[in-house]
């Protein structure tokens, strides 16, 4: 997106909800203007300007927290929420009869989010939190949410990453991904991340042929072993077009 056509207030005023949406407890306004990188004068006058909509409320301890008003603004967003959580059987089926964990993220700007999880049966494995966020251009999920998107726009991704990872200083990874997903459906990273796990990863589409979320296998290197792997992309492969009708 062209930055000459935003508004830079309106974008320190979206960073900011952002920020209270992951914050327990709230922040004060100094914690604001300083985590956000805006001036104090800024900074109040967003406080101010949200809370005269009841979208921020000050609480105990001269801190400000997302208020109320913000429902009216977010009801489609709860109802799209719900439309994946209807998803969570088919996670835990495929967790189940893998033996791996399994996730599903969707994409938000510049990040991908981790929205539903499913543990694996085994008394030790590899997981991921509900809520956790990484740059969109990582790992097989990465390639997942950006397989219908050009080079270019994954070129300036890549460009604009904050992280210091593989991704962002070759983003030919991420194009060798996106590549292997139009070819067979899905993409295996193996050992190529800054967690040292293997994941396995499919997109999620609507009607129209969008990205709307990414399904991903989770394990060591040993689980997506040759032998095993045709195995595991079938049961990925299924459970995402299972999951495709529900979203």
């Amino acid at each position: 997106m062209n930055s000459a056509h935003t508004i830079p207030a309106l974008g320190k005023a979206v960073l900011l909800m952002e920020y209270l949406g992951r914050s327990d407890g709230g922040a004060t306004q100094a914690e604001l203007a300083r985590e956000l990188g805006i001036s104090t004068s800024t900074c109040y006058r967003i406080i101010q300007t949200l809370g005269k909509h009841d979208w921020l409320r000050k609480v105990p301890g001269n801190r400000y927290d997302l208020s109320g008003g913000i429902l009216s603004a977010t009801m489609k967003l709860v109802q799209y929420l719900a439309r994946y959580e209807q998803c969570q059987p088919l996670l835990n089926r495929l967790a189940a009869t893998t033996g791996l964990s399994t996730k599903l993220s969707i994409r938000q700007g510049n990040e991908q989010v981790t929205v539903l999880r499913a543990e694996s049966p085994r008394p030790l494995s590899v997981s991921g939190k509900v809520g956790a966020r990484f740059p969109v251009i990582e790992g097989s999920v990465g390639a997942a949410l950006l397989s219908s998107s050009s080079a270019a726009d994954i070129r300036q991704l890549a460009e604009t990453c904050g992280e210091d990872i593989a991704e962002k200083g070759d983003p030919e990874i991420v194009m060798a991904r996106v590549e292997s997903i139009r070819c067979r459906g899905y993409c295996l990273n193996s050992k190529h991340n800054r967690w040292r796990i293997d994941a396995m990863s499919a997109p999620l589409t609507d009607v129209n042929g969008q990205v709307v979320a990414a399904l991903t296998l989770l394990g060591m290197n040993e689980d997506f072993s040759e032998g095993n792997t045709e195995s595991l992309a079938s049961r990925l492969l299924a459970a995402a077009r299972k999951c495709r009708e529900l979203v």
